[in-house]
């Protein structure tokens, strides 16, 4: 599942890294003049950055449908008891901000799979393929071309 890093932090780790890493490296004045407003920009933009919300509500809403799916395999199987607990619990997800949903919603996903230490049935986990199948590729499509070429010529 994709581990979200709040924005405010991912920024605050570049202007840390900027700050105490970069700039005593930084022999030129003008680079160093650049450094600093680069520091600067970042730091007037950390509150003031939307996230999107498309990716948190296709995530939100397919683990929404998979955990239904889920919870009927569940009981009409095994486990009407946990069924009953997983449908208490999604009723009782935020609903919003998208984000805090997706959220929500993957804990308790991860949570109904821990639950269950002896494994998913069949039923189960065909409850769960599709999403988990395609949140993995909704993981992997938000990554960029590595910048690695570039970072080695220095």
């Amino acid at each position: 599942m994709t581990v979200l890093i709040p924005l405010e932090r991912l920024i605050d780790g570049c202007l840390q890294t900027l700050r105490e890493e970069v700039l005593p490296e930084v022999a030129s004045r003008a680079v160093r003049g650049r450094v600093w407003a680069v520091l600067d920009v970042l730091h007037n933009l950390r509150d003031r950055i939307e996230e999107n919300r498309a990716p948190a509500e296709i995530e939100a809403q397919s683990t929404e449908e998979a955990l239904l799916r889920l919870a009927a395999a569940l009981r009409a199987g095994p486990d009407p008891e946990a069924a009953a607990g997983l449908l208490r619990a999604l009723a009782e997800a935020p609903a919003e901000p998208p984000a805090a949903r997706a959220s929500a919603l993957r804990a308790m996903l991860t949570g109904a799979i821990a639950a269950r230490p002896q494994g998913l049935g069949e039923p189960e986990r065909e409850a769960l393929r599709a999403h988990l199948a395609a949140q993995a590729v909704r993981d992997l499509a938000l990554l960029k071309p590595s910048l690695l070429a570039e970072i080695s010529k220095g």
